[in-house]
């Protein structure tokens, strides 16, 4: 019995150790992420860049990496994929795009400070992040989403097919913001917003900016929030 015991934790160990998978890449230098196939992507600001790849139920060889146009690429090889999870942790000098599709999720520790950070998220995709910017630039499709704080001093946002940005916890100086087919945008603005929505696309502000340049058509609306 004593040996049966010690047969059955020895393969409980072995399947454990062969279903999660660990390994530190190193990479060329970047400025920027794009990411997908369900990759989870967490960025943290460090000393040097680096790339740590975890991988469940899978293998590390089907995580590609590699960095293109000073944009680093994670994705996964081509292929078939359905109870592998991968999670890629990666530290970065300097971020000022992020790009995530298909069902990707990028989350950022702290904030990134940046002149000018540019954001897309598509196809089911999420981004989650905080931020200290001048500029920022968002869009959001097909029922991606994008939740942001921090603070920018302008705010510019695409939403489109179902997409959702919500930048309630982002205080930004000044907003240009579109949303069209079902997206819903929510800004916190500080001093102006030209604010236009259409075909269902729903905006809501925060604030009491000095000016306000708002219209909506076929069913879109822009409201002030509480």
């Amino acid at each position: 019995m004593k040996k049966l015991v010690v047969v059955v934790l020895n393969l409980l160990f072995v399947n454990a150790t062969f279903s999660q998978q660990f390994e530190t890449r190193q990479v060329g230098s970047f400025q920027g992420i794009k990411s997908s196939q369900a990759i989870d992507v967490y960025l943290k600001k460090g000393n040097k860049e680096e790339v740590k790849v975890e991988v469940t139920n899978g293998s590390l060889s089907d995580v590609l990496t590699d960095v293109s146009g000073s944009v680093l690429r994670v994705r996964m090889r081509d292929g078939s994929y359905k109870k592998i999870s991968v999670k890629v942790y990666v530290t970065y000098l300097k971020m000022e795009k992020i790009a995530a599709s298909s069902a990707s999720n990028v989350f950022s520790e702290g904030q990134i400070v940046t002149p000018s950070m540019s954001i897309s998220a598509s196809s089911a995709a999420s981004v989650e992040i905080g931020l200290d910017a001048d500029i920022t630039k968002v869009d959001a499709s097909s029922a991606a989403n994008v939740q942001l704080e921090g603070k920018s001093k302008r705010l510019e946002v695409e939403a489109s097919s179902a997409g959702d940005v919500d930048a309630y916890e982002l205080s930004s100086e000044i907003v240009d913001a579109n949303a069209s087919s079902g997206a819903s945008v929510k800004v916190n603005v500080l001093k102006e917003i030209d604010g236009h929505a259409s075909s269902g696309g729903s905006i809501k502000y925060r604030g009491t900016p000095s000016r306000t340049n708002t219209g909506s058509s076929s069913g879109g609306s822009v409201k002030k929030s509480n």
